[in-house]
């Protein structure tokens, strides 16, 4: 008896913790990061021959290490000690989905470059985009609901 009332205690507190909303400085976070980025890219794709590219590949290089140093400090969740290190969430076609519209500028930048305004729509239109994954979850397999992440690893 008092075991499950010690396990329903816990399942009320996980709930509790998975539905509280986001903080507003993750959310400011990730609109910096798509206004920085996006601009780096516009900037980029106009004035290609007069900023060397070594300076842009540095500036992209140190935000990707700024995202990941904030990432790995201001994560909301800790690692349960009892959770199976092997049977973690899994990417699908979301992950992937977002990792290629966040690659995508490499491939579109080259068409933009001396089309001002063409750029300025195509990299706005990117960055909130950008923005949306990053806020949605939608490349973070860890946001998956539990019932979809328990069915996968029963399925094994």
């Amino acid at each position: 008896m008092a075991m499950d009332e010690n396990v329903r205690k816990a399942l009320a507190f996980n709930e509790e913790v998975n539905s509280k909303p986001k903080s507003t400085t993750k959310t400011a976070f990730h609109a910096l990061f798509s206004i920085v980025i996006a601009g780096a890219y516009f900037v980029m794709s106009q004035w290609a021959g007069i900023i060397p590219t070594w300076v842009f590949l540095a500036f992209m290089v140190s935000m990707l290490g700024l995202l990941f140093w904030v990432g790995m400090h201001q994560g909301n969740v800790r690692p349960s000690y009892r959770q199976d290190p092997f049977k973690g969430p899994e990417t699908d076609k979301k992950f992937y989905g977002g990792f290629f519209v966040c690659l995508s500028p490499i491939f579109f930048r080259p068409f933009l470059e001396g089309h001002m305004v063409a750029a300025a729509v195509a990299f706005t239109l990117w960055g909130i985009v950008t923005f949306w994954l990053l806020e949605s979850g939608a490349m973070d397999p860890a946001t998956r609901p539990a019932g979809e992440r328990a069915q996968k690893s029963t399925n094994e």
